[in-house]
């Protein structure tokens, strides 16, 4: 009996360590993780000219979500959840090897309105759309694009 328990608290401590090595502290945990990009949003209008683009910074998170302070002053929406939809590599004609990802980001607020964010990110360049809509009717439509904010290396 005595023996059964030293191998159960042996593979608890075991187990306690691989997981604390898989994951480094400061590691990315998927391709959006702890990036920020500086974006344009621009409001597109039906059968009318698109609005001025307006510059917004999108911060993505793996814990808490996507952070757009455009979305946040202007609809009040905070962190949202985010789903990496499609995350491949592939070689251009120049041989250079590339990443890209697919996210989308939905959420429903108080008013019932619903918003879906498709992000297109080709290495450092994003781009995407929103879709605000209250019952299955279209409200507002965005379009953006932009780059990786440059980070400093510590």
């Amino acid at each position: 009996m005595k023996l059964k328990h030293i191998i159960i608290s042996a593979s608890f401590v075991a187990l306690g360590v691989l997981s604390i090595n898989a994951i480094k502290k400061g590691e990315p945990k998927d391709t959006l993780d702890k990036r920020k990009f500086t974006v344009t949003m621009t409001e597109i209008k039906e059968g009318g000219p698109p609005k001025k683009g307006v510059e917004d910074e999108l911060e993505f998170k793996a814990g808490k979500g996507m952070f757009s302070t455009f979305l946040f002053d202007k609809l009040e929406y905070k962190w949202i959840k985010y789903e990496i939809t499609k995350d491949s590599t592939y070689t251009d004609e120049d041989q250079n090897e590339n990443h890209y990802t697919e996210a989308e980001v939905t959420t429903t607020d108080a008013n019932d309105q619903t918003m879906v964010m498709k992000v297109y990110l080709d290495n450092y360049d994003i781009s995407g759309e929103i879709k605000i809509t209250k019952k299955d009717k279209l409200k507002k439509k965005f379009e953006f694009t932009g780059k990786e904010k440059a980070t400093k290396k510590k």
